[in-house]
């Protein structure tokens, strides 16, 4: 009665739901990221933003390994170059 009588005058916190099928395994794993009172949402939220994280780290460091390389290679032509000088 309550709920009824919150969604009729804060419409906006209502939110659009479905249902996703888990085996009960997969369930199971969910609840042990679970924390009290939390909803299934935003345990997968959170999940999906920690792995956001990791690949957005593993890009980082990919990119950093490709700088890296390029800062070596122009490393090397200066000290040729250096070398040619004297």
């Amino acid at each position: 009665m309550i709920e009824r009588f919150i969604y009729k005058v804060y419409p906006k916190y209502t939110m659009d739901t479905t249902t996703v099928k888990l085996h009960k395994s997969t369930k199971s794993i969910l609840d042990e990221f679970k924390d009290k009172g939390e909803s299934y949402d935003v345990v997968i939220k959170r999940l999906i933003s920690n792995l956001k994280k990791i690949n957005l780290k593993e890009e980082l460091i990919e990119a950093y390994k490709s700088m890296s390389k390029n800062d070596l290679k122009i490393l090397k032509e200066w000290e040729n170059t250096s070398n040619e000088i004297d």
